[in-house]
């Protein structure tokens, strides 16, 4: 059928009864490790949040033809209540192709808003950098077990220890994410905390969120294996921003795929992965 005979295709705000018809286009992601029920996390109100929604669809009037996903959250930017949202899963019918950045338009216009996007395909990447993401990261490290000789720092895996080491801020991130596949650990030298939020992927635990960067720098190297037996995996990966190029024993640079992007006003640094796809459809 000819673009100029197809039924036209507006963008409308998606709920999660749009889940049944968008599933179909997502099984297109060749992600075959993610189960409907897996999928169906991003359609979920995981965080309880008043104005939820999960993204915007396109809709012909017949079907929907297109899906672009977005999972809200907010930080403390500049003493100010900041909404930040990672976009998801982007994916449109080959024949309404060229009506796929009509799916970005809403997200876009909002305010007060940071848009992340931490999983991009090559196509996405060229159109987000084209309007105005920036790159965050481009490559990881992996860390590798290495036994310490200091006693300086402790790994807390305990929930109730975890807990009571915990901001307030930080205990509603444990708290979102309990029912989800990650492990929560505190870092601490007994004077301060580094709060982690990982994932495991094939024996590698992918760390998401870092609340003490300065304290993780310098711990990092010394409670790797510590971790590591914690959450039963073999080695650890993080983003290279967090570590600034520290030199760490036992340690790899990875470059991504594409590189992590961001736009608005949130640092690099503040970029995470907490409240993105990396976790809400993580399996082990």
């Amino acid at each position: 059928m000819s673009a100029a005979a197809l039924p036209k295709a507006k963008v409308r705000a998606a709920t999660a009864e749009d889940f049944d018809a968008v599933y179909p286009l997502l099984q297109e992601l060749n992600s075959t490790r993610f189960t409907r029920e897996i999928w169906q996390r991003l359609f979920t109100n995981l965080w309880q949040q008043d104005d939820w929604c999960p993204g915007y669809v396109l809709d012909n009037g017949e079907e929907v033809v297109g899906f672009l996903g977005g999972l809200n959250s907010t930080t403390e930017l500049n003493d100010e209540v900041h909404t930040v949202c990672n976009l998801t899963a982007w994916i449109v019918k080959d024949e309404y192709r060229s009506n796929s950045i009509m799916l970005l338009m809403p997200f876009l216009k909002r305010k007060n808003t940071s848009l992340t996007s931490l999983t991009s395909s090559p196509e996405a990447y060229k159109v987000y950098k084209k309007l105005g993401f920036k790159d965050v990261d481009s490559e990881c490290r992996i860390i590798y077990p290495l036994p310490s000789i200091t006693g300086k720092y402790r790994v807390i895996s305990d929930r109730e220890k975890v807990l009571q080491a915990l901001s307030q801020q930080e205990e509603k991130v444990f708290s979102d994410h309990e029912g989800l596949d990650v492990k929560q650990l505190v870092i601490s030298d007994r004077k301060e905390h580094c709060y982690l939020l990982i994932t495991r992927r094939l024996g590698r635990g992918h760390i998401h969120k870092i609340s003490n960067v300065e304290l993780f720098r310098k711990a990092i190297g010394a409670v790797s294996r510590t971790i590591c037996k914690s959450i039963n995996v073999k080695s650890l990966q993080v983003d290279e921003r967090f570590l600034e190029g520290q030199k760490i024993l036992l340690s790899r640079k990875k470059a991504f795929s594409q590189p992590k992007q961001v736009r608005g006003l949130l640092p690099p640094v503040l970029v995470d992965a907490a409240y993105s796809e990396l976790s809400v459809l993580a399996t082990k």
